[in-house]
């Protein structure tokens, strides 16, 4: 039998999610780059959980962390990003208060696979709507029994990228003029 369309079923889709709140795991974290300006910054790929009820499981959202202009001791710690936006997403992944690590790799391989509840907003920059990160929070499902596509349980480690070693992802591209700071 072959295929015949009915496009009364089909629904539009923008590509973003609605605001709102999703349960998720930190699937992914790297240090990546921009295509133009060549400007460092963290990358942090969330996936919707599958293992509480929500819409757009198994779905990315994606967070970027810039390394400060003016960064502090603290800031410096953790290569030049904001210290208080990297403990604030350590605190709401449930790490461990207190914990070592030897530098920012370490503590980002510890983020892997961790429950986190993040609040999507829009916002709307020369004209376009996108999707953004405005809080990470503590997961309000802490047991978690999300299932990947490869059949694993989530909390396994999924895919960590140490410093300025992806090569094939593709980069952000934005402006030193686009940066909002």
């Amino acid at each position: 039998m072959g295929l015949k369309n009915n496009f009364d079923e089909a629904k539009e889709f923008n590509g973003i999610k609605p605001e709102g709140d999703y349960e998720c795991l930190i699937s992914k974290v790297e240090e990546r780059q921009t295509k133009v300006s060549q400007k460092t910054y963290l990358s942090v790929a969330y996936v919707v959980r599958n293992d509480v009820d929500q819409s757009y499981k198994n779905a990315l959202i994606f967070q970027n962390f810039w390394k400060r202009k003016e960064p502090t001791d603290a800031d410096k710690s953790v290569n030049g990003y904001s210290f208080n936006q990297i403990m604030s997403l350590g605190l709401a992944a449930g790490l461990q208060d207190g914990k070592e690590y030897s530098d920012l790799d370490d503590f980002c391989k510890d983020l892997i696979g961790r429950p986190v509840r993040v609040t999507i907003k829009h916002d709307e920059y020369n004209g376009n709507v996108t999707e953004q990160v405005s809080w990470t929070n503590k997961t309000k499902f802490p047991t978690v029994k999300h299932t990947a596509k490869d059949g694993t349980l989530a909390g396994k480690p999924v895919q960590y990228q140490p410093s300025n070693v992806n090569t094939t992802a593709p980069a952000v591209d934005i402006a030193d003029d686009d940066l909002p700071f």
